[in-house]
């Protein structure tokens, strides 16, 4: 099965979005954007996932989708989901955690 990387953001980055695009950018890794103030569905989703509406949020899909190709590893009970690789999604990774994401994927 082919798979693609989501990014979830905003239209108006922040500076972890910002830092993402800049990474998948300078690598020439392809994404797909999901623009959550755009889309509430998707919105709600990226609630059920993290908790907030934690932006950047990198999925690995099946090629053409936006869900995980398998459920994340739930978190641990009140702990931030920030730079959590949870197998499937991770959220605001630094640049070195997005690398490590990428790799384990064989997306770089």
């Amino acid at each position: 099965m082919e798979k693609e990387l989501v990014m979830y953001g905003r239209r108006f980055a922040c500076s972890d979005q910002s830092n993402a695009m800049w990474f998948l950018e300078a690598n020439a890794i392809p994404y797909r954007f999901v623009d959550i103030g755009a889309d509430h569905e998707a919105a709600d989703r990226l609630v059920e996932w993290t908790g907030h509406k934690s932006v950047p949020t990198m999925v690995i899909a099946a090629k053409g989708e936006v869900l995980p190709l398998e459920a994340p590893v739930p978190l641990k009970p009140n702990h931030s989901a920030r730079g959590v690789d949870r197998n499937t999604l991770i959220t605001e990774p630094s640049n070195g955690q997005l690398e490590t994401f990428l790799k384990k994927h064989q997306l770089l």
